[in-house]
């Protein structure tokens, strides 16, 4: 019996199916609520942008958030635990955990090419993973200098600050941002087909646990360190989920596109 599935997860899309596997009658209305979303929150953070460049100051609940964090007196190891997301999201560390990503995703193609199988889907994500991180990164620095938000300075604002003060605008979170889109997109596929279909999915529980936690706490942690206001933290997050979304749609986008040419591709090879 034909089917229209392939063992790397990527279907031919019919009537019916995505190429994700989704219905697409439903998939149609989520789009749409999707979109509507996406684009609401896109104009709310840019209205918060000119917000942010003509009022640059730290606002009261900036300093609330601030002192009541700080004020917390807990254990060295337990401090050490929310400061964490921030060490590892420094450029060297975070750049050798996107290289050990793209290597594992890089390996997995190989495996599944020495298979006889496509190697399309792992590749198609360590490309997307790249894109998605780079991108959103210099998108965040051109935010940062349109908006020119001075970074929180302990002799004026009387917060204590723990690491050593950087001359980069502050608004929105730069790490923020990162983790969102980063842990953002490797979480999201960490659940497509592909991967909810392979044998040893088991395996990347642990990293998507960690996932979540970073994406949770490295505001918390920014906020912490004295970095970072908590309207950069939220304007983080805002561009962050923004820059995500726009790059699942991308994926998807490419996915069917690429479904679609696979499909020709078998037609021709039956045909001749």
């Amino acid at each position: 019996m034909p089917t229209t599935a392939n063992p790397q997860g990527i279907q031919r899309p019919t009537a019916q199916r995505t190429a994700g596997g989704e219905d697409r009658q439903n998939a149609r209305g989520r789009y749409v609520i999707q979109f509507a979303a996406w684009f609401i929150g896109f104009i709310v953070f840019i209205i918060s942008c000119f917000i942010m460049h003509g009022h640059p100051k730290p606002y009261p609940i900036d300093l609330i958030v601030t002192h009541t964090v700080q004020g917390f007196r807990v254990p060295g190891f337990v401090e050490a635990i929310f400061i964490f997301p921030s060490i590892l999201n420094n450029p060297v560390s975070s750049e050798v955990a996107l290289g050990l990503w793209l290597a594992f995703m890089l390996v997995m193609a190989l495996i599944t090419r020495l298979r006889g199988k496509s190697p399309l889907t792992w590749l198609q994500a360590a490309i997307f993973l790249v894109i998605t991180v780079m991108s959103s990164a210099g998108l965040n620095v051109l935010a940062d200098e349109l908006v020119g938000r001075p970074r929180p300075n302990p002799h004026t604002d009387h917060i204590q600050v723990m690491t050593p003060i950087v001359p980069f605008p502050t608004y929105p979170s730069g790490h923020t941002e990162h983790d969102v889109a980063y842990y953002g997109f490797l979480l999201y596929l960490s659940f497509t087909k592909p991967v909810r279909e392979w044998r040893y999915r088991w395996f990347l529980l642990p990293f998507q646990i960690y996932a979540v936690y970073d994406i949770l706490m490295i505001g918390y942690s920014r906020i912490l360190e004295g970095d970072h206001w908590f309207t950069d933290v939220m304007g983080g997050y805002l561009e962050g989920t923004i820059y995500l979304f726009f790059f699942i749609f991308l994926y998807r986008w490419t996915t069917t596109m690429l479904a679609k040419w696979r499909e020709k591709k078998h037609a021709r090879t039956a045909t001749a």
